[in-house]
């Protein structure tokens, strides 16, 4: 109550839980009181890092801030069905190529359906909107109907002590580190002891069944981490993109010839009109070293954004050049690109065009013109923005061109206006109804 009241931040209190259960002493006998809990709340609250300051005199200040603060707080924030809806396309994705559903009842022992069961009703029945409406003892049998699924609840469970040395396996005895690192809990929400299991933060039990699942599923399998980027990220986007309303014409990869070489282009291809956009997928996600203001990983990623933006670049140069065709022909101002990358490493946009420059101009000359084409029509978007527009029925394309003749947002990080009043997209509005159908149907069974 006195978090809600006093508008504690949900990576406030992960970065509480955390320490407390680093610094737990089973001869701790004071309780903690509201002073205490606010005064260190406080403290977590107002930390300043070291490379906040290094930023502030290089100039880096406010990318650095958004940076890191991005890197805590985006996460856990959006439409939690959505997040659920994706990994559920994830893995239980089939083709002649690749089987998830076996792989990750092979690597983990459980159907998907069984952890979004679980996240959803841990979710909806820790929510402060629940606990306002419903009875004390129907919370209950939700909450029991939850964690009756033993299998679903031993994945995402940590021993307390166990808790302490995978924290320490990451971050050492680094308590800055830990501060900015990723938590256990998105991994194992669940924190149990002898006698007890604490859930500090019930809505990470979501993150724990999507990104974080898809993380422990691909643990040094870079093999597979590549097999899904290919095969299902890329079917994913092709699938909820064709299903906009606007969307006139829409294409996969296609193959084609640039002289003697064979080529791919983007992933999807899909036009509204007299415009078209190029949409790539990149199965990349933030290191961890991002959290701890590595200068040298900074840099690295924002090369490969720059690369990434390069590729598109070329895609539509080639276009342009009549190495390979779409339904009808497009002028080069309304050809739009997307980067859409899995998880956002949120570095900077200005530096990452001004390497896309830097990149190009080893081969050719840049003029102004060409050089505001790529800042205004190529962008590095993470697919949860894609999804909160496309999933709702809703088309990116009139956000991209209102942005074209505002060179102050072309180094924005998201380009999005979520939207209710168009509905949803079929198979999100029937995986939506599916899931609720099946949860009424656990809660009343």
């Amino acid at each position: 109550n006195k978090a809600c009241e006093e508008n504690i931040m949900p990576w406030e209190i992960e970065a509480f839980a955390a320490y407390s259960i680093v610094y737990d002493n089973d001869c701790a006998s004071e309780e903690l009181d509201g002073k205490t809990f606010a005064e260190t709340i406080t403290l977590i609250r107002n930390y300043w890092h070291e490379g906040l300051t290094a930023a502030e005199e290089s100039g880096d200040y406010p990318e650095f801030f958004m940076m890191i603060s991005a890197l805590q707080q985006f996460p856990v924030q959006g439409v939690f069905i959505q997040k659920l809806y994706r990994y559920h396309y994830f893995f239980t994705f089939q083709n002649s190529n690749l089987d998830m559903r076996k792989v990750l009842f092979d690597k983990m022992g459980v159907a998907y359906e069984q952890l979004e069961e679980l996240a959803f009703l841990v979710f909806y029945g820790f929510s402060q909107e629940v606990q306002d409406k419903l009875e004390e003892s129907t919370i209950q049998k939700i909450l029991e109907k939850a964690f009756s699924d033993t299998d679903a609840v031993r994945l995402l469970s940590i021993e307390k002590d166990d808790y302490k040395k995978e924290l320490f396996s990451l971050y050492k005895d680094n308590i800055i580190d830990q501060y900015y690192g990723l938590k256990i809990q998105y991994l194992y929400p669940f924190i149990s002891g002898k006698d007890f299991t604490y859930i500090p933060s019930p809505y990470l039990v979501v993150n724990a069944v999507t990104e974080s699942m898809l993380n422990r599923v691909t643990f040094r399998d870079n093999k597979l981490r590549r097999a899904i980027g290919k095969e299902v990220i890329e079917s994913y986007l092709y699938n909820i993109v064709r299903q906009l309303d606007t969307v006139t014409w829409i294409s996969p990869e296609l193959l084609y010839k640039k002289g003697k070489d064979k080529l791919l282009t983007s992933d999807v291809i899909a036009a509204e009109g007299d415009n078209v956009i190029f949409y790539d997928t990149k199965a990349i996600t933030p290191s961890l070293k991002l959290r701890k203001f590595d200068v040298a990983e900074i840099e690295a990623d924002i090369e490969i954004y720059a690369e990434d933006v390069i590729q598109i670049y070329n895609q539509i140069n080639n276009y342009l050049q009549g190495c390979f065709q779409l339904d009808k022909q497009y002028l080069k101002d309304k050809i739009f690109g997307i980067v859409v990358v899995l998880e956002d490493a949120v570095v900077s946009r200005k530096k990452v065009y001004e390497k896309v420059y830097e990149i190009l101009e080893k081969t050719e000359t840049l003029d102004t013109e060409e050089k505001n084409y790529i800042c205004s029509h190529i962008k590095v978007l993470p697919l949860r923005a894609i999804e909160c527009m496309i999933l709702q029925n809703t088309s990116l394309l009139p956000e991209l061109i209102e942005q074209l003749s505002k060179p102050e947002r072309w180094y924005d990080y998201t380009y999005t206006n979520a939207t209710i009043e168009n509905g949803k997209i079929p198979l999100y509005s029937k995986y939506e109804k599916d899931l609720k159908s099946r949860i009424k149907n656990r809660i009343m069974g």
